[in-house]
């Protein structure tokens, strides 16, 4: 078995690089994750950070917000409603740098990895990498079935997925005019994918930048995968995601299983297939409940 999906996470190192940058601003969209506070410590370029809160409850803007009094370059923004997307253009709205680096609150960077997507900046759309960490045999699964599925050295596609994403905020005019749809709960990030393939627009791996998400227990994975399902069909309603190949996601299963055996990984692959298929039966689900609403 490959030892990647159980290689733990370098500690974070609050250091800060002497490269500083003007031109960048790190976007951290959250709710009510403690682990802000790493991500945050990980940032080892002097830049603007903004975070942009959504339906945080009290006690945890609260603290956010004494937090940001205390840190250079840190802005709090906060709203009551909720959604990833919303918080995404919030923020990218409030910011005066020509470039953004949209991250996730549960991940944390690992040294220089922001310094190497900025070195690719001028490129105008920079993805790096997430890792998993782990922490017991259920995480492992979902490290190594992650793996198989969403990193570009294995599947060998890059895509614009976040995070983490670096991207020069006027390449959007390329793409419809707009950064992130905010009726969408879920799968935002799909319609931006979409976007940016309809319009021709290439992205950059730098596979030297890396940020490490937290350890996933399979319940919390199966989770986001229904999460993914109930996204898809709210976008299809939507008319903003196309309508799902079912026969395109059981091609899309079959093959992350078979590159898992191929791996020395079958279990994983079987895992991850599994939640392929998942996310098609999630959308049935969410589908049906439209219907029974109307």
């Amino acid at each position: 078995m490959s030892t990647d999906a159980v290689t733990p996470s370098p500690a974070v190192s609050p250091t800060v690089s002497p490269l500083s940058s003007p031109d960048l601003t790190i976007i951290i969209p959250v709710r009510d994750d403690p682990l802000i506070y790493r991500c945050l410590a990980s940032i080892d370029v002097p830049c603007p950070v903004i975070i942009s809160t959504n339906g945080s409850p009290d006690w945890f803007l609260e603290a956010l917000t004494t937090y940001a009094k205390g840190a250079s370059r840190v802005t709090v923004l906060s709203t009551s409603e909720s959604g990833i997307g919303l918080a995404y253009n919030r923020a990218i709205t409030q910011a005066v740098t020509p470039l953004v680096l949209l991250m996730d609150s549960d991940c944390a960077f690992e040294p220089g990895a922001i310094a190497s997507m900025l070195a690719e900046a001028s490129f105008g759309l920079v993805k790096g990498r997430v890792r998993f960490e782990t922490a017991g045999r259920g995480s492992r699964l979902v490290a190594a079935a992650r793996r198989l599925t969403e990193d570009p050295l294995v599947t060998k596609k890059v895509n614009a997925y976040s995070p983490p994403l670096l991207y020069s905020t006027d390449i959007v005019t390329k793409m419809g005019g707009y950064h992130f749809n905010t009726a969408m709960k879920w799968r935002e990030d799909r319609d931006f994918e979409l976007r940016r393939r309809k319009s021709n627009v290439p992205v950059r791996l730098v596979r030297q930048a890396v940020i490490w998400h937290k350890p996933l227990s399979i319940r919390d994975d199966l989770r986001s995968v229904r999460a993914y399902g109930t996204g898809q069909a709210h976008g299809e309603s939507l008319k903003v995601l196309p309508t799902m190949s079912l026969r395109h996601e059981l091609r899309k299963a079959c093959t992350v299983a078979w590159r898992g055996v191929r791996r020395g990984e079958p279990g994983a692959g079987a895992y991850a297939a599994l939640r392929n298929l998942l996310v098609v039966t999630g959308r049935g689900t969410a589908l049906r409940r439209q219907r029974g609403t109307k």
